[in-house]
C-alpha cells in the first residue's frame, strides 16, 4: 500500500491472437470426473461426505482441466471466501516474517489463504487495510502488534468478523487475544545481566505505541528497582524495533559515556535491535561479553549465529502461529447459535543463554 492505495500487480500470460482462451466451469469439471456438480462442489468445499474413489476423480479433473472457480459466486453461495487477513508491523522483521510463515503454513492445510498488509506501525496504514480486507469479505482477520486504539479494535468487532489479537491486551471480553509473557521475559533478561555482575544497564526500548515494548520496559525498570539498582546506574533509550536505528542510538550514547573499567549490560527491545547493538559494538572493538553484554529478544533463527551468538528471550513462534490459526478457524465455522466463550492466552517465554553475555 503506498500513500494509502493498495497496489495489486498480475501478471497475465500472453496469448497470440489465433489462441482462444476457454473459460472451464464446474459443468465440465463434473462431466469429466463423472460425477454430479454438487459432488464436485463438495470436493471444492472440503466436505468428507465424498468417496475417495470420487474426491480423486475431481481433483484429478480439476487439475487436467486447470480449473478455478469463480471466488464471488462460491463466495455468496457458501458466505466465505477461503481468505484470511493477516495484519503485522513489520515484514523485514525475522519475528513477524517467521510467525506469518507458520499461520500461512498452518491455515492452508486447513483450506485458507491469506491476504498480508505491511503495516509499518503506522495506524492510518492499519486502518486502510483493514477497510480493504473488510471489501474483499475475508472470513476472519489476525492483528499483530498493531498500534491501533482499543476503542478502534472493539468498534470493529461488532461487524461481527471472527479476529484474534496478537502480542497486546485489549480491555474487551469480546475479543480473542494470544501473546506472550513479556514482561516476565524481559525481566528474566535484565535480571540475568544483572547476575552477571554488569554494573551500568541500558535497554534499547521500542515504540510508545507498541504494547510489548511498553511491557518489557516496565519488567525492566522494576527488576532493577527490585534488586537494589540505583537510577544513576541505568538508562533507557527511546527508539523503534529497527536494527538501523538501534545501531545510531547506540553508537550516541557509547560517544558520551566513559566506559573505563565498567562492564556495560545492554537488553534490546527485541533481537533486530540487538543485532544493530553488536555491529556497533564490534566497529569499536568493545570486547563482547566481557566488556559489554547483551540480551535480545524474540530468539529468531538468526540470534544463534550472530558474532558472538545472542542471548535471547525465546517466544514459541510455532505455538503461537498453530493456536492463532486453529482457534479463528474454529470462530469462523461456529453457527451462528453457537456462544464460544473468548479467548485471552498467555504463553510463558524463556531465556535461552548464549555467548553474548559472560558472569565475570
Amino acid at each position: 500500500m503506498k500513500n494509502g492505495f493498495l497496489v495489486i500487480i498480475i501478471i497475465l500470460q500472453k496469448y497470440s491472437a489465433k489462441e482462444e482462451i476457454i473459460m472451464v466451469s464446474i459443468n465440465d469439471v463434473a462431466k469429466k470426473a463423472r460425477v454430479s456438480i454438487s459432488t464436485v462442489s463438495r470436493v471444492m468445499n472440503k466436505n468428507a461426505n465424498v468417496s475417495k474413489e470420487k474426491e480423486a476423480a475431481v481433483l484429478a479433473a480439476i487439475d487436467e482441466l486447470d480449473y478455478i472457480p469463480n471466488g464471488l459466486a462460491r463466495g455468496l453461495v457458501t458466505k466465505n471466501t477461503n481468505s484470511i487477513g493477516i495484519l503485522i508491523a513489520d515484514i523485514s522483521n525475522m519475528y513477524y516474517s517467521s510467525l506469518v510463515k507458520n499461520i500461512e503454513y498452518t491455515l492452508n492445510k486447513k483450506g485458507y489463504y491469506t491476504i498480508i498488509g505491511n503495516t509499518e506501525w503506522n495506524p492510518k496504514r492499519e486502518k486502510d487495510y483493514l477497510r480493504y480486507l473488510i471489501q474483499k469479505q475475508v472470513d476472519g482477520l489476525i492483528l499483530a502488534s498493531t498500534s491501533l486504539a482499543d476503542q478502534f479494535i472493539n468498534k470493529f468487532c461488532q461487524k461481527r468478523i471472527p479476529l484474534i489479537v496478537l502480542d497486546r491486551e485489549i480491555a474487551s471480553q469480546q475479543i480473542d487475544k494470544i501473546r506472550i509473557n513479556d514482561y516476565d521475559g524481559a525481566y528474566q533478561a535484565t535480571k540475568h545481566l544483572i547476575s552477571c555482575n554488569y554494573d551500568y544497564f541500558i535497554h534499547l526500548k521500542g515504540p510508545n505505541n507498541a504494547a510489548t515494548a511498553v511491557d518489557r520496559c516496565q519488567a525492566f525498570q522494576d527488576c532493577l528497582k527490585q534488586n537494589k539498582i540505583a537510577a544513576t546506574n541505568y538508562k533507557i533509550l527511546s527508539g523503534e524495533f529497527i536494527e538501523d536505528k538501534a545501531r545510531k542510538l547506540i553508537a550516541n550514547f557509547l560517544d558520551d559515556f566513559q566506559l573505563s573499567g565498567r562492564r556495560l549490560g545492554i537488553f534490546a527491545a527485541n533481537d533486530a535491535t540487538a543485532f544493530g547493538i553488536l555491529k556497533e559494538l564490534k566497529n569499536r572493538g568493545l570486547k563482547i561479553p566481557a566488556q559489554v553484554g547483551v540480551v535480545g529478544f524474540d530468539d529468531v533463527s538468526f540470534a544463534a549465529y550472530t558474532d558472538p551468538p545472542l542471548t535471547t528471550v525465546s517466544r514459541p513462534i510455532k505455538k503461537i502461529a498453530e493456536i492463532t490459526a486453529s482457534l479463528l478457524v474454529e470462530r469462523i465455522n461456529k453457527t451462528e447459535s453457537e456462544e464460544i466463550s473468548k479467548s485471552n492466552i498467555i504463553l510463558p517465554v524463556e531465556l535461552v543463554i548464549r555467548k553474548s553475555t559472560i558472569k565475570l
